[in-house]
């Protein structure tokens, strides 16, 4: 029998699909069926080589993906992926600071007998009345030994000028720092002011607060009638401010306590001998009249 015959090779590809599914279904396993398919001329069947690799792409494709997603879904939900990892105290890749700079600088610690931040002393104790309370030095108050016009101060600037002279021929410490206790209508001497947490004393040790909130409670403990050379000075003193630290309200302020135009008007002036609210204000006086001031060390 001739199996290239027209009629034998039609008959085989007709039953070609049959004998692939066969073949499919049993992976080609037996010998005898690839004989069988050689004997009978069967060369266009399907190889199943070609399904095996593109399952395996498939299945690495899957693989790939799910892997992917994985990692990604675990990176947002919280993880960290390798390239935003840090070490501490480092930056990540986006330039954010690790855990150790996160935390910020430390805050200077009062008692620990180092002078950091906005201290201004630091003993390492809480011993009272040794001069360094609350880790701030005390502040010496004093009224000056000379006496202005009201209206001839030069201002704040120039009133703040002459605390500094005066502390500075006496040998004051510090003595650029002092201001005089003057308040104009758009600047008080609560904004001029430092608050300090330490005690506010006379020249003579003499403590007149205790810190800066006692100083502008309406009392004070000792009367500031000590000057810098640690006289006596018991007569008033220019102002324009009530004991809060605050502008005293109805005062002309000696036209801002610089011109003299100020000459007939009148400013805020307080009383050394009182230690009541009217140290600091008692009544408006002439701005021509000569008084004192009173100067205090930031």
């Amino acid at each position: 029998m001739n199996i290239m015959s027209p009629q034998r090779t039609h008959a085989t590809h007709a039953t070609c699909p049959a004998l692939c599914s066969i073949v499919l279904l049993a992976a080609c396993a037996v010998q005898d069926i690839d004989a069988l398919l050689a004997e009978r001329g069967v060369t266009d069947c399907p190889s199943n080589t070609g399904d095996s690799s593109e399952g395996s792409s498939d299945t690495s494709t899957s693989t790939s993906t799910s892997t992917s997603t994985s990692t990604s879904t675990g990176a947002s939900a919280g993880g960290t992926s390798s390239s935003e990892s840090t070490t501490s105290g480092g930056e990540t890749s986006d330039g954010s600071t690790g855990s150790e700079s996160s935390t910020g600088p430390s805050k200077p610690v009062c008692g620990d007998g180092v002078v950091e931040g906005d201290e201004t002393c630091d003993d390492g104790n809480a011993t009272p009345g040794d001069g360094c309370q609350e880790c701030e030095k005390d502040s010496t108050v004093f009224i000056t030994s000379e006496v202005y016009q009201g209206f001839a101060l030069g201002g704040l600037y120039g009133a703040d000028q002459r605390c500094q002279s005066l502390a500075a021929k006496a040998g004051l410490q510090h003595f650029l720092t002092f201001k005089a206790w003057l308040s104009t209508p758009s600047m008080s001497v609560a904004d001029r002011f430092r608050h300090s947490r330490g005690r506010y004393v006379l020249v003579n040790g003499l403590v007149v607060a205790q810190d800066w909130d006692a100083l502008t409670s309406g009392t004070i403990e000792t009367t500031i009638t000590v000057d810098e050379h640690s006289q006596t000075q018991d007569t008033r003193a220019w102002t324009g401010t009530l004991a809060s630290g605050q502008p005293a309200l109805g005062s002309e302020f000696c036209d801002e306590w610089d011109d003299d135009s100020g000459l007939l008007k009148f400013g805020g002036t307080g009383l050394s001998v009182n230690t009541d609210a009217a140290w600091s204000f008692f009544e408006h006086g002439p701005c021509g009249s000569e008084l004192r001031l009173y100067c205090v060390e930031q």
